[in-house]
Parts: C-alpha cells; structure tokens; sequence
C-alpha cells in the first residue's frame, strides 16, 4: 500500500504568442522555471523559436539526471568519499525519437565520471550495482506513471461575461 508523501503541486501556463513557451511555477518557490523548444524538437513540430529554450523531454532527462547523481553522491559521501564537482560529474543523454508519428523520449543513458581514492574502488562499484533502485524519478519512470486529467470549461460571452456550463 502507497503512503502519500507529498503533492507536488505545479502551475503551468503558456505565454502568449505563437510559440510553445510555457512557464511551470512550482509552489513555495518564488521563479518559474520556462520550457520551449530547441534543435529537433523544433524541426518536429515546424517551428523556428525566436528564443530557444529547453524542451519538457528535456527537462525529465535532467530529472532522471539529477535523480541518479544525488543517489550515487549520497552512496559516495556514506561511505566517506567526496561527491565534489571535481570528483563526481554526470552526463545525462536522452534519446528523442518519432514513434508511430510521435516524440517520445525512448532512452536515457547517464555516463559518470568519478574520481575516487584507489583504495575505495571496490566500495564505489559495489554502491554503484545498487544505486539506481533508489532513485526515485527512474523508479517512477520505469514502473510507469499513470497521468490523467480534467477539465473546467467556462464559456464567455460576446459580450466578456462568464458562463458557467456543468457536466
């Protein structure tokens, strides 16, 4: 049985104009984070951005990213090993294919770039084996996340007016 942890709670809206920016504002957070298109996201859908931004493919690879670099630096700092900057890097690389006449991100691929004292080597492949179960946004993105929605529909009138239609 699940225990809720938290809501996440984002707003999304579009910006106005013909381009595909939209704007995530994450609550208790005071800047909203801006999404677009870039390079062949852009080409699928015909577009040429005044403002190339990245993509919202983009933005989960860089969630498994930095998913899997804090569960490796956490694996590492346990077991007394630095997770600096000049130690630990990581190369997040998604694969952005059209399937049956839609994008869809179909493979991520992280490369780790680790410096670690050669007496901890053992233990740094040893975390490494295990490290990826607990990562909770590759978890989540393997075991398959149910997405759904509704709607709130408010029709105006010609004159400006807000009606309000039920269902």
């Amino acid at each position: 049985m699940a225990k809720l942890l938290q809501l996440s709670k984002v707003n999304v809206e579009k910006e106005p104009g013909k381009n595909k920016i939209k704007r995530a504002q994450f609550e208790g957070f005071p800047v909203a984070v801006r999404m677009g298109v870039h390079g062949g996201v852009a080409e699928f859908f015909k577009l040429k951005p005044d403002e190339p931004l990245p993509s919202t493919l983009d933005y989960v690879v860089a969630a498994i990213g930095g998913c899997m670099t804090g569960t490796v630096a956490g694996a590492l700092e346990a077991r007394g090993i630095s997770a600096a900057p000049d130690k630990l890097r990581v190369e997040a690389e998604g694969r952005i294919e059209e399937v049956d006449g839609k994008m869809i991100l179909t493979h991520v691929a992280l490369r780790y770039r680790l410096k670690v004292p050669k007496e901890k080597r053992a233990s740094v492949e040893k975390a490494l084996e295990h490290h990826e179960t607990l990562c909770a946004v590759s978890e989540s993105v393997r075991r398959g996340i149910v997405v759904e929605w509704k709607s709130e529909i408010e029709e105006e009138s010609e004159a400006g007016s807000l009606m309000t239609k039920a269902r």
